[in-house]
């Protein structure tokens, strides 16, 4: 009895992958293979739309080492590119542009104080640029020397492991612990 109910499975075991076979066969060749992503990538720069240039390119180079590294444009459009190694941001200035008043929604910080909105979360595109360290602790030490104003998120051991803060503009930079593995 019991080898014929193991025929009987086994039967029914290859008339299924037989059929999912042929079912699988006949499928066109988009609908069974995806093409893998973009292969290589590897971080190259962000760019940033301020109002005062000079102000914005000496901070990114007095606080976060940054180097100038070119500097292109005229009156209604100018470009400057700062480096570090492996990346780049480029600070452009455009005749007219400005930032939306700061009005919106609150939400409550890891402090538990009412904070508003900044209305660039509000909109589409880049939030923020965030930039990794090993050693969230040392890089706080080194802002604090600096006198930059951060807000610190910390683990329940009072470790930190981000850094929050913003450039003379209000645009948010974060400096973190390296999450990519």
């Amino acid at each position: 009895m019991m080898d014929r109910l193991r025929r009987i499975m086994g039967v029914h075991l290859v008339l299924g992958v037989l059929f999912c076979g042929v079912a699988f066969s006949q499928q066109s060749p988009t609908e069974n293979t995806q093409a893998p992503p973009v292969s290589g990538l590897v971080p190259d720069h962000a760019t940033l739309s301020v109002a005062n240039i000079e102000v914005e390119a000496e901070w990114y180079e007095r606080v976060l080492g940054f180097k100038p590294f070119s500097k292109s444009g005229e009156a209604d459009l100018m470009n400057w590119h700062l480096v570090i190694p492996g990346y780049r941001i480029d600070l452009i200035q455009a005749k007219g542009s400005k930032r939306p008043a700061p009005v919106g929604p609150v939400y409550r910080d890891a402090n538990g104080k009412m904070v508003p909105i900044d209305p660039i979360d509000l909109q589409q595109g880049w939030v923020h640029v965030v930039f990794h360290v090993e050693d969230v602790a040392t890089a706080w030490k080194q802002l604090q020397a600096l006198h930059v104003d951060v807000t610190v998120t910390k683990l329940q051991d009072g470790t930190p492991i981000q850094l929050n803060m913003k450039d003379p503009e209000g645009n948010a930079v974060e400096i973190r612990r390296n999450l990519v593995v």
